[in-house]
This record gives structure tokens, sequence and C-alpha cells, in this order.
């Protein structure tokens, strides 16, 4: 029998189940084709498309994995948040301050987090797309974030009805960033 101290972080926190990708998670290949070819056809650059496609590429597999076991995967969010990052640098090296509304974008999920209205992973993924989307535009980051409330608070209240308690927020962060970087790559936004 082991006494607390001798016990392993991983022990302390519990186990983790693996990751574990499925087939329908390849849906990702044609949505990050989609979105490349999107927004190569409305002449954005390398530092727009990549992390926008790799979040494309991820997508299917974070709503997914978050709908079944209500985690999003540091695995696939770090990730995802690095190149973000670094891709709001390379705009601000060109004098683009999207990347200080991104980061009140993360702000804002964190402070969600703390009330207890998300988990941490949200608010990684929610940054994460926020400094994706922030490569299109400074408006486009808190478009996402509006888009995403509004969506999930919408599948909140179907949930209710519904007879549950809670919904995955990480689908409906992916679709209110999804559909911020379509109206910004259309030059709606």
């Amino acid at each position: 029998m082991t006494t607390l101290a001798e016990a392993t972080a991983s022990e302390l926190a519990g186990r983790q189940p693996p990751l574990r990708l499925r087939p329908a998670d390849l849906l990702g290949v044609p949505l990050a084709s989609a979105v490349a070819a999107l927004l190569v056809t409305q002449g954005w650059d390398a530092t727009a498309i990549v992390p926008l496609a790799v979040a494309a590429f991820a997508a299917p597999a974070l709503a997914r994995i978050d709908t079944a076991e209500r985690r999003l995967p540091n695995a696939i969010t770090l990730p995802l948040l690095l190149l973000g990052a670094l891709a709001c640098v390379v705009r601000l090296l060109t004098g683009d301050p999207a990347l200080l509304v991104a980061l009140g974008c993360g702000v804002i999920l964190l402070v969600m987090a703390i009330t207890g209205g998300m988990g941490m992973g949200d608010v990684k993924l929610g940054t994460a797309l926020a400094l994706a989307t922030a490569t299109l535009g400074w408006a486009v980051p808190l478009a996402g974030l509006a888009a995403s409330v509004m969506v999930g608070g919408i599948a909140g209240l179907l949930a209710l009805v519904a007879g549950r308690r809670t919904v995955a927020f990480g689908p409906w962060l992916l679709v209110g960033h999804a559909l911020a970087a379509v109206a910004a790559a259309l030059r709606v936004v």
C-alpha cells in the first residue's frame, strides 16, 4: 500500500484514457483541404492558412472526444495553441496587433473557466482558435468567440430541454470560430 507521499502525480490526478483516434476523425482531411482552398482563393497567405487548416484537420477528433469524454486532450490542443501563437507573432512583427485581441479572448475564456463555466481544455482550444483566426484580422476572434457562445448557448438550452445538465463546449468553439473564419475569408467580417 502506497502512502500519499509515495503516490505519483498521475495517480493523484487520476489516469487519463489514452488518446485514440477513430476513422471518423479522418473527416478532418477534407475539412482542412476546404479551408486551405477557400483561403488560397481569397488571397490569404500561409500565416493564415496553416493554423486554420490544422485546426480544421483536428476538429472532428476534438469534437468527438469532447462530446464522448468531456475532455479536450493536450496532445491536440497544445500544438494548436503553439501554432496559433507563432502565426500571431508573425503578424505582430508586421505591425498587426490582432494577437492582443486573441489573448483578450483567452482571458475571457479563463475567467469563464475560473467561475465554473467550462474546463481548461475549452480555454486552451478557444485561445488556440482565437489566435488562429486573429491571422484574418482583429475582429475575427471576437466574432468567433461571440458565435461560439451563441451556438453553445442554444445547444445548452436544447440539452436542458432534453433533460441533460451539461453540454460539451469544444464542438461549439469549433463551430463558432469556423463561422467567423469563413465570414472573414469571404470578407464579410
